[in-house]
Parts: C-alpha cells; structure tokens; sequence
C-alpha cells in the first residue's frame, strides 16, 4: 500500500510539471519534455515526450474611441437619419415610381418572354427540318408510304367495283371462287404492287445512307404509280 502511495505521489507531481503553460508563463515553443511513468505492479517504466500547447493569448480589450471619432460617427448618423426622413416625408410619390417603374419592367419582361418563346419555336422548326437536303430525303419517304396508303385505298375500290359491276353485290358476299376472279382482274391493272410492303422501303434506310439517285427513283418511283391508280381508276 505504501509504494502504491508514493506511486501516486509521483504521478500527481509529474503531471504538475507538465501542464500547459499559464496566460502569465513564458515557454520556449520549440521545447519538448519527457514524461516519465513507473508502473509498480510490474517494474516497468514508461517513457514519452510531448510538446506544450502554446500559452493563451489575453484578451485585449478595444482602445477608447477619440473625441473626433465619436463626432465623425454622430454626423454620419445625423445625415442617414436626415435621408431617410426626407424619403418618408416622400413615401407616397417614391412608392408610386416604383411601382410604375416595376410594371414597366414586367411588360417589358413579358414582351422579351413572348419574343423569346418564337425565337425558340422558329429554331426548333429549322432545327427539325434541317437542310433542304434532308427535307427532300423527308419527304421521299413520306410520300413513298402515301402512295402506297392510296394504292391499298384504290385496291378495295376497285374490288368493290368490279363485283358490283359483274355480280351486282358487294365483294365481301360473293363466295371464294368469285372472288379469285375478281381479285384477278383488279390484279391486272397492277394496283396491288404499290400495296406491298416491299414497295415502300426508303423509310428504313439511315439517312445519312441515302443517296441523291436512290431518292430520283423512288420520286419517279412515286410518280408512276402515281399514274398507274388513275389510270387503274379511270378504266
């Protein structure tokens, strides 16, 4: 018990020795110190060293304003005091220009918004059409796949016409042997080829894979087929 006693002992003066240093206390910043343990139980010392936090820094209070200082502040608050003042005194006409001027900028906000939002529709709509090039390829292949809508229409008009004109009733009546002849001769007139999904291909192919002669034959493409369901029709 007694050596445990002194061991305390040992300990509590040790660590006075190695507090930080006080407000008052002068350190050099760059000096280390080893702490030293004895450890009873086992008989083993421990060594470490460590380096003191620097010491505080008072609190140094603000040095007394001059006279002059004081003045100046005193004007300078006069004159704010004096400006707000003459602004309230002012209050209803500085309230109305600004709220005239703040609806001017809203119309004028407005009007920039509305302007803006055209500027953007015109660019889209360019955007989309892209160069006169482009539009052309466009509009090959939508009007590879109209003619062929327009053939498959004039395909069941002439069904229906030729199985009025030679049964006189509709096509979906006659029995199946009547109707492979009339399919027969609306077949003749060449009508069911532009009805035929191997007729309208352009619209699969990449544009940037379609070529100034590839949409020159489907144009003329288009345009004898075209030909062919007038004449179909006219007969």
């Amino acid at each position: 018990m007694a050596a445990r006693a002194q061991q305390d002992r040992d300990i509590e003066e040790r660590t006075k020795r190695t507090l930080t240093p006080g407000a008052n206390e002068k350190h050099d910043p760059k000096a280390k110190y080893e702490i030293v343990m004895f450890d009873a139980t086992n008989n083993k010392t421990t060594h470490w060293t460590i380096t003191p936090l620097p010491a505080p820094r008072r609190f140094q209070p603000p040095k007394p304003l001059a006279k002059g200082e004081i003045v100046e502040m005193l004007d300078a608050l006069r004159d704010e005091m004096a400006t707000e003042q003459e602004r309230f005194n002012n209050k209803d006409a500085i309230d109305k220009a600004n709220a005239d001027k703040r609806q001017e900028l809203y119309n004028t906000i407005s009007e920039l918004s509305q302007q803006l939002n055209a500027a953007k529709g015109e660019l889209d709509q360019l955007n989309r059409v892209g160069s006169v090039h482009d539009g052309y390829i466009e509009f090959a292949k939508r009007a590879e796949q109209r003619i062929t809508q327009i053939a498959t229409g004039a395909y069941g008009h002439l069904l229906e016409r030729f199985s009025q004109d030679r049964h006189e009733a509709p096509f979906a009546e006659l029995t199946e042997l009547l109707k492979e002849e009339i399919r027969f001769k609306v077949d003749r007139s060449g009508v069911r080829t532009f009805t035929q999904p191997s007729f309208a291909r352009l619209h699969a192919t990449p544009k940037e894979s379609v070529t100034n002669a590839r949409v020159a034959a489907v144009m003329e493409k288009v345009s004898t087929a075209a030909d062919r369901i007038e004449g179909a029709l006219e007969k």
